[in-house]
C-alpha cells in the first residue's frame, strides 16, 4: 500500500472534492483519481460514492481513515528516527479571534517564525465563527483558535486548552473602584463599553445577564479590542475583557480589574483543527509552542 495514496486520500477527504485536493498537492485531478482508484483496488472496497460532480465518502471509507492517519503520521516518526531534522518549509493558514490576537498570538507567531522562518504563516483575524468553521471543514485554513464556553465543538479535534478569565476592567479613576462590593448592575451602568455585542464573550456575558433579568445596555459597542483597550486607558469607561489582552496593564497598574462576586467567568481557549486532517510537521510544531504558553501562563 503506498503511502503517497494514503496521503492523497486524506487530502481527498479535506477537501471533500477532487480538483482542490489535486491543487493542494500539486497533482492534476488524473493523477489524483489515479491514485485513489488504485487504493480503492488494493483495499477492494469503494471509498467515495461519485454522486454527479460531488463526492461522499462511504462507511468503507470513513472506517479506513483513522488507520491513514495513523500510517502517515507512523511514516513521519520513522523517517524521523532515523533522518537528521530537516528545516520545516511549506505554509500555516490560521485564523483567530480579534482577542486572541491582541494577546498571546503574535508571541506564539515570534516563537514560531524564531525556530522556522522556511515556514509562510498567513493569519486571518476574524471574530465571525460560523463562516470560520465552514472554512475550517473546508479545509481553507489548517487551525482555528476559539474562545468559547468549554467543550463548545466537540466535533473537531482540540489542541492547547486553557481557560481564560474573562474579567471587568476599568482605569484606575473609576469612581466605581471606590465601592467595597459593586453591583453587577453597577458595573455594567451607564458607562459600559463592549467589543462586537452580537458575538464572542460580549454576547456570552449579554445571555448569562438576561438569564438573570438583568438588560446589557452598553454606551458603545467597538468592533476593535484595541480601540476598547484604548478607551479604558485615557480613563472612559468599565469593559468586560479576556484578562491575557489586558495583563501587561494590570501589572503595570494602568488599568484595575473590578471583581465581581456574581460573574466570575472561566471560557477555554484552545486550537481547532478538522478531525480528518493529519497533522503535518509545521502544524505539529504549532501545536506544541502553543501548549507551551499552557506551561508558561
Amino acid at each position: 500500500m503506498e503511502i503517497r495514496n494514503i496521503a492523497t486520500f486524506i487530502k481527498v477527504v479535506e477537501y471533500n472534492n477532487f480538483t482542490k485536493a489535486a491543487e493542494s498537492l500539486g497533482y492534476s485531478q488524473a493523477a489524483v483519481t489515479a491514485q485513489i482508484k488504485s487504493l480503492e483496488k488494493e483495499l477492494g472496497v469503494p471509498l467515495f460514492d461519485r454522486i454527479g460532480r460531488g463526492i461522499v465518502m462511504t462507511e468503507e471509507g470513513r472506517t479506513f481513515l483513522p488507520y491513514a492517519l495513523d500510517v502517515l503520521n507512523a511514516e513521519e516518526a520513522a523517517r524521523n528516527s532515523v533522518s537528521p531534522a530537516e528545516e520545516l518549509s511549506g505554509s500555516l493558514h490560521i485564523c483567530s479571534p480579534s482577542s486572541f490576537a491582541a494577546g498571546p498570538l503574535p508571541e506564539i507567531l515570534r516563537q514560531y517564525h524564531d525556530c522556522h522562518p522556511q515556514v509562510n504563516i498567513i493569519v486571518k483575524v476574524s471574530d465571525y465563527l460560523e463562516d470560520n468553521l465552514l472554512k475550517l471543514t473546508r479545509g481553507e485554513i489548517d487551525f482555528l483558535i476559539i474562545l468559547d464556553e468549554p467543550n463548545a465543538y466537540p466535533e473537531f479535534r482540540l489542541f492547547a486548552e486553557r481557560f481564560e478569565p474573562i474579567i471587568f476592567v476599568t482605569h484606575p479613576s473609576n469612581p466605581i473602584l471606590k465601592k467595597k462590593s459593586p453591583k453587577i448592575t453597577d458595573i455594567i451602568g451607564e458607562d459600559f463599553l463592549v467589543c462586537d455585542r452580537e458575538i464572542g464573550y460580549s454576547a456570552i456575558m449579554e445571555k448569562m445577564l438576561s438569564k438573570d433579568g438583568i438588560k446589557m445596555t452598553p454606551i458603545m459597542d467597538i468592533g476593535s479590542v484595541e480601540a476598547n483597550i484604548r478607551m479604558l486607558l485615557g480613563g472612559y469607561g468599565t469593559t468586560f475583557i479576556p484578562e491575557y489582552t489586558v495583563k501587561t496593564y494590570l501589572e503595570k497598574g494602568e488599568l484595575v480589574q473590578i471583581k465581581s462576586k456574581e460573574y466570575n467567568v472561566e471560557l477555554q481557549s484552545g486550537i481547532l483543527c478538522s478531525p480528518t486532517r493529519w497533522i503535518n510537521p509545521a502544524m505539529q510544531e504549532f501545536i506544541r509552542i502553543a501548549q507551551e504558553r499552557q506551561q508558561l501562563v
